[in-house]
């Protein structure tokens, strides 16, 4: 249920980096031909990289895919990387749950005090949902996520 989860907010990811990308290059294009530039492109791209971020962010704790610098692995032996595995397991769990408390305030902010984007009158509570969501799914992604097994190293082997 978990994979399913985090790999089907992974693809709404994609198509949002997707979108960014042909919003972006649509911009550039009108204004440059036709001096008309895209009304809104920015508020666009922006809440299309709020979803590439934490709509993406899951699959990464889940799949193990993290950024992984490995220079005590070779020198601790097998014990030594399923400890640090668990301290870094737990220290992701520790600092997501951290982040997503610190986020509920402002969220819960733009439901009391609305607003919206200029452009586009996005309200900014839509930028919340994302957000939330993402970062609950990666605390599950995280704690559940630590008996995978390592993943292969594709630089520098």
């Amino acid at each position: 249920m978990l994979k399913r989860t985090t790999q089907a907010l992974s693809d709404c990811a994609a198509v949002a980096i997707a979108g960014i990308m042909l919003v972006t290059i649509a911009d550039v294009i009108m204004k440059n031909t036709f001096h008309l530039p895209i009304k809104g492109a920015f508020e666009a791209v922006e809440f299309l990289m709020v979803c590439v971020v934490f709509l993406g962010l899951a699959e990464v704790f889940r799949s193990g895919a993290n950024i992984c610098v490995d220079i005590a692995d070779h020198f601790i032996g097998a014990r030594g990387l399923m400890a640090l595995r668990v301290l870094g397991t737990i220290a992701s769990v520790i600092f997501l749950s951290l982040m997503l408390w610190a986020m509920i305030d402002p969220a819960q902010d733009t439901l009391a005090f609305p607003q919206w984007t200029q452009e586009l009158g996005i309200p900014l509570y839509a930028f919340w949902a994302p957000i939330l969501a993402g970062t609950a799914l990666s605390i599950l992604a995280a704690a559940f996520g630590w008996t995978r097994a390592p993943q292969p190293h594709a630089i520098g082997e």
